[in-house]
C-alpha cells in the first residue's frame, strides 16, 4: 500500500464538482466513503481505509463546500445524495458499496432510496434516520471551536467524539494514522457548516422507503456514543430488511478510529458473505 501522499482529485459532475481520493486497484469493486458533519478527508483513519482498499477500490468524497466539492443541487441531505449519484455517473461506476459515517450515513440512505440501481450494499457507521436521535451538543461545540479555538474547546470535542479522555499515546497514534494527501487545502468554510446544520436538522428519512431497501446492509454503533444515540442504529436495523447490527461496548462516536482494523474486518466479512465470496 502507498506509503506516501495520496493524490487529491476533482471530478466534474452534472451540477458542479466533487473533490475526492481514490485508493486501491481500479479493477476492484467500487466503495464510496462518506464522512460526517463538519468532517473532511482527514477524519478517516488510515488503517481503516487502507485495509478496505485491499478488497475494494475506495473513493473518499468531500461533502458539499468542503475541499473542492460544490454543486448547484438542493442544499439538503437529498441534494448531497444527488451529488454522490452524479459522482457515480461521472466516473461510470457500477454496483457501488456505500459506507456512510454519521451524517454521511444519512447521505448514503438518501442515495440508496433515490438511486437504488447503483447501490450494491450499505454500511452505516454511527448514523441515524433523523436529527431527533442526536444528543444535540455537537453543532454548538463545533461552532465554538471554529470561532474561538482553544485547548479547552478541543478537549471538549475530543471527549464528545471518543466519550472518554484520550491518553497522550492515543493522540500520537491518531496523528500517525491521518491520511497524507498531496495538494489538499482544507480551509474552514463557514458556509459548509451552515449548509450541513440546515441539512442535518431538517432531514427525516422516510421509514417506509427504508423498509423497501433490498441491498445488504451492515449497521455499526457504539453503546457510549455521545453524538448520536445508539437507539438510532437499532431503529435502522429494525427498519432495513435483512440488515445486520454490530454494537461496540466502547469507542464513542469515533469508534472507527479506536477500532479501525476491527470495523474494516466487519465490513469486509459481511460483504464477502453477502456476495457469496469464498476465500
Amino acid at each position: 500500500m502507498n506509503n506516501g501522499d495520496y493524490e487529491y482529485r476533482v471530478a466534474k459532475i452534472k451540477s458542479g464538482q466533487v473533490g475526492y481520493l481514490a485508493i486501491g486497484d481500479d479493477s476492484l469493486a467500487p466503495m464510496i466513503l462518506l464522512v460526517g458533519y463538519s468532517g473532511n478527508l482527514l477524519h478517516w483513519n488510515k488503517q481503516f481505509v487502507e485495509n478496505l482498499a485491499k478488497h475494494y477500490r475506495v473513493y473518499l468524497l468531500d461533502n458539499r463546500l468542503v475541499g473542492k466539492t460544490n454543486s448547484g443541487n438542493e442544499e439538503s441531505i437529498c441534494g448531497m445524495a444527488t451529488d454522490v449519484f452524479e459522482f457515480i455517473q461521472s466516473l461510470q461506476l457500477n454496483s457501488v458499496n456505500l459506507v456512510g459515517w454519521s451524517m454521511g450515513g444519512m447521505i448514503a440512505q438518501g442515495v440508496a432510496i433515490s438511486y437504488p440501481n447503483v447501490v450494491a450494499s450499505i454500511t452505516l457507521l454511527g448514523s441515524l434516520p433523523d436529527y431527533s436521535f442526536t444528543h444535540g451538543s455537537l453543532h454548538a461545540l463545533v461552532a465554538t471551536l471554529r470561532e474561538k479555538p482553544s485547548k479547552e474547546s478541543r478537549d471538549k470535542i475530543f471527549h464528545l467524539f471518543y466519550s472518554e479522555e484520550l491518553s497522550i499515546d492515543f493522540r500520537k497514534y491518531l496523528a500517525r494514522n491521518i491520511l497524507r494527501i498531496s495538494n489538499y487545502n482544507y480551509p474552514y468554510n463557514s458556509s459548509a457548516q451552515l449548509l450541513q446544520d440546515k441539512a442535518v436538522t431538517s432531514y427525516n428519512a422516510n421509514y417506509e422507503q427504508l423498509k423497501q431497501l433490498t441491498q445488504p446492509t451492515i449497521i455499526v454503533t457504539a453503546k457510549n456514543d455521545l453524538v448520536n444515540k445508539p437507539e438510532a442504529s437499532h431503529l435502522l436495523h429494525q427498519l432495513i430488511p435483512n440488515s445486520r447490527l454490530i454494537s461496540s461496548a466502547s469507542g464513542g462516536h469515533f469508534f472507527v478510529n479506536v477500532f479501525p482494523l476491527d470495523v474494516a474486518a466487519y465490513i469486509i466479512k459481511f460483504l464477502d458473505r453477502a456476495n457469496n465470496v469464498k476465500c
